[in-house]
This record gives C-alpha cells, sequence and structure tokens, in this order.
C-alpha cells in the first residue's frame, strides 16, 4: 500500500476520525488524508513536532527512554501522535469524543506498517 492508501485505511476503520498524517520531524506533512477540509493538519504538524521533540527530551533526561506516543486532549478533539521513526511520526485528530483505545491501536499497526515504507 502507499502512504496515502495506508492513511486511507486507517480512516475507513475509524470513521470518527477528523484528519490523520504522516509528519516528519521538522514539522512538514509528508502525506495527509482528512474529512474536515478547515482542519489545518500543515499547522498542527509543524505545532505538535516542537511539542513531541521536547517531550523526547525530558523523557530521555530521566531515562526512560524516547517517547513513543504523546496524546493530547483539549476540550473538542483529541491528538494523538506516534513515532514511526526516528525522522517521521503519525498524527491523528478526532473529537473528543471518538474511540481513543482503537485510536491508538490502529496508529501502531499502521506505524508498523509505514516503518518499512519510510
Amino acid at each position: 500500500m502507499t502512504l496515502a492508501e495506508n492513511l486511507q485505511h486507517m480512516m475507513q476503520q475509524l470513521e470518527e476520525t477528523s484528519g490523520v498524517a504522516i509528519v516528519g520531524m521538522d514539522g512538514i506533512v509528508v502525506e495527509e488524508q482528512k474529512r474536515d477540509d478547515q482542519l489545518d493538519l500543515q499547522a498542527i504538524g509543524a505545532e505538535f513536532s516542537a511539542l513531541l521533540k521536547s517531550a523526547g527530551k525530558v523523557c530521555e533526561s530521566v531515562d526512560w527512554g524516547g517517547v513513543e506516543e504523546l496524546v493530547t486532549s483539549a476540550a473538542h478533539f483529541v491528538v494523538v501522535l506516534r513515532l514511526v521513526t526516528p525522522e517521521y511520526f503519525l498524527i491523528l485528530v478526532m473529537p473528543h469524543d471518538g474511540n481513543l483505545g482503537k485510536a491508538r491501536f490502529l496508529l501502531r499497526r499502521t506505524g508498523l506498517q509505514l516503518k518499512k515504507e519510510l
């Protein structure tokens, strides 16, 4: 499957997903799929890449190892980040009442598939 097909497949399996993207650690979106045209995954990816880097530094400074996943819950949306390789991560945005467990499972599974392609 291509990168776009992997993301599309994930969105089909989690219907409440607003958007999903593969983002470089530099904050640039490599591929994205979204249901909401107003969702700016470029801006979200750029902002959350900085947060992911900061969280990684904190974890390493206290000898916890590297960050694998980061979840941010806001009033209306939940953002889940999943590291795929040291250079790329997946970002998934869904409504606050979405199925977080399923989202995390799909990100982990898709991340393993994408790791072979990136």
